[in-house]
């Protein structure tokens, strides 16, 4: 989540290069504008989803599992989400206490649990998933075919270039 709305101005950024020369102004205003792009549309998502009593996080727990009809352990469902299983616990009790989702030991290791859709959570997910592939739909009519490529092509040098920041975080650059 970005959680600043009052963005510097052109003015304020060229202040802040004069103090940071390492700061580089177009890269800083692109960045801020892709934040603020970003969290605009988790915002949006996640006030449509409260229409339907529902987080990001369980929402996609619920597409995880219609994709997976015979079920998830905890821990696929954490990693496939990108929390920690005690995290995803909590989710899931959500989701089971709302009738959601099943949880039933796994027959080879009854340590483990799995977790499956329900008829009640797959017709939550037929009700809500054609509202939401109609507003992505509606947010993206804005960009033509060539343009909705050309995005995905520089989204995915912004996560090469994500990955090299961490390499060097990691490296102690």
């Amino acid at each position: 989540m970005f959680d600043i709305v009052d963005l510097p101005d052109s003015s304020t950024i060229a202040k802040l290069a004069q103090r940071y020369p390492m700061l580089e102004i177009p890269a800083l205003e692109t960045w801020l504008t892709l934040m603020r792009v970003s969290g605009d549309c988790q915002n949006d998502l996640d006030q449509f989803l409260a229409r339907h009593n529902l987080s990001q996080r369980k929402f996609f727990v619920l597409i995880l599992l219609m994709r997976n009809p015979y079920g998830l352990k905890v821990s696929q469902l954490a990693a496939g989400t990108g929390v920690s299983c005690p995290t995803m616990t909590g989710v899931v009790d959500g989701l089971l206490n709302a009738g959601l989702v099943t949880r039933e030991t796994d027959e080879q290791d009854r340590r483990i649990f799995v977790v499956t859709i329900t008829t009640v959570g797959q017709e939550l997910l037929d009700q809500v998933l054609p509202q939401h592939y109609q507003r992505v739909s509606r947010i993206m009519s804005m960009l033509d075919e060539a343009e909705r490529t050309q995005l995905n092509g520089l989204l995915a040098k912004i996560r090469a270039g994500l990955d090299t920041a961490r390499t060097a975080d990691a490296e102690g650059d």
